[in-house]
């Protein structure tokens, strides 16, 4: 799926695009917000979820690496290296 797609698609839909084919990488707090970062195939999606109000407030799908800025630090990428083998 590419992101023009992906936009084109309504709420509902980007919602079980995202429990199917989205990985889960990333939470950071903004303000009364949760945002949760989801990546599908080559691009990425922000979940809003108002913790004040408990619900779902939107979502915000992009490619760009500024937008993805504010995550960087907070995924976790241990996962990615062999222990076993040094780095070169």
């Amino acid at each position: 799926m590419t992101l023009d797609e992906f936009t084109t698609l309504d709420e509902i839909r980007q919602a079980e695009t995202l429990i199917h084919e989205g990985v889960f990488l990333a939470e950071r707090p903004y303000k009364n917000f949760i945002i949760f970062l989801y990546q599908v195939e080559n691009f990425y999606v922000e979940v809003y979820h108002n913790i004040r109000y408990n619900i779902l407030q939107g979502m915000k799908s992009f490619i760009d690496d500024e937008t993805l800025a504010p995550f960087l630090d907070t995924i976790d990428i241990s996962c990615l290296f062999d222990n076993s083998t040094p780095l070169r």
